[in-house]
């Protein structure tokens, strides 16, 4: 199954699954989401709100999912490496990845690092742990390793809520430009130029009435339109957007799809908006 169920291997759009759940703690199961979310795509209205195009006239160049190996986070990060290298020597199209953890995010930055100004993070959590559960590098530390090996790398975070007081006080010692949940949905994120982009969207920044189905669900998350509309604000401030992860969703306790069905559609709106930005 290609996601959308419309494929183009000549379009602008890419589709890619990494099946990362090497670090998932309190909720494991987001290996299963990329083609749970395919699915979903297959069975929704190809039409994005946010650009009024329907992209069953474009379709989708799914590269399926990468085929992680079990074992060290080393040979992992080779073998994305591998395929991302693959994906992105493959054409200039944009990149949507479906996760996955968000440690997945680690290596994808780094593998973009050199085409991207500002790194953009919607996320209920800032991820800035020095160690959790006695590892360095997870899903709870990807950021902080991120800000202390990439120094010129710009990065927003937007919708964060849940916090440690050492992630909270590292995050506002940092160089982290940090938007609240309160700011985001009070419409107070401001972007001045941001360059060329690459966006890492958690399922769980949206609040759990929206998004159930993730592996560490936080209350008092972002509604739809309040995303959508910073989301917009992202095309209009960048130069070009590189690429686009969609991480944390878990089938696995997720309920009626609603999660999967809604990173679906993120993923549509991120397409469709692309699409209009460089139509322009």
């Amino acid at each position: 199954m290609v996601f959308s169920c419309v494929e183009n291997t000549n379009s602008p759009l890419g589709v890619v699954g990494v099946p990362l759940d090497h670090t998932s703690t309190y909720r494991p199961g987001t290996r299963f989401a990329p083609m749970r979310i395919r699915e979903a795509s297959c069975n929704i209205e190809l039409y994005s709100v946010a650009s009024g195009l329907f992209l069953e006239e474009v379709g989708f160049r799914d590269y399926y999912d990468l085929v992680l190996p079990p074992g060290s986070l080393e040979q992992v990060a080779r073998y994305i490496e591998l395929g991302l290298g693959n994906i992105v020597k493959d054409s200039n199209r944009l990149l949507i990845i479906l996760g996955g953890e968000h440690l997945l995010t680690y290596f994808s930055v780094k593998h973009f690092l050199k085409d991207v100004d500002t790194f953009i993070v919607f996320d209920a959590h800032l991820d800035t742990r020095n160690e959790y559960l006695g590892s360095r590098l997870n899903h709870a530390t990807f950021l902080r390793r991120l800000l202390e090996e990439c120094s010129d790398l710009n990065v927003i975070h937007i919708g964060s809520r849940a916090y440690s007081k050492e992630e909270l006080e590292f995050a506002k010692s940092s160089r982290i430009k940090l938007y609240n949940v309160l700011s985001s949905l009070r419409g107070k994120v401001e972007l001045e130029d941001i360059g060329r982009v690459y966006i890492s969207i958690d399922m769980d920044v949206f609040d759990p009435a929206y998004a159930p189905g993730v592996s560490n669900p936080e209350p008092l998350g972002l509604d739809l339109m309040s995303f959508i509309e910073i989301l917009k604000q992202i095309y209009a401030r960048s130069s070009k957007v590189i690429g686009v992860d969609i991480v944390e969703v878990n089938p696995l306790v997720d309920i009626n799809n609603i999660t999967s069905i809604l990173a679906a559609k993120v993923a549509l709106e991120v397409a469709g908006l692309y699409l209009a930005r460089n139509s322009t």
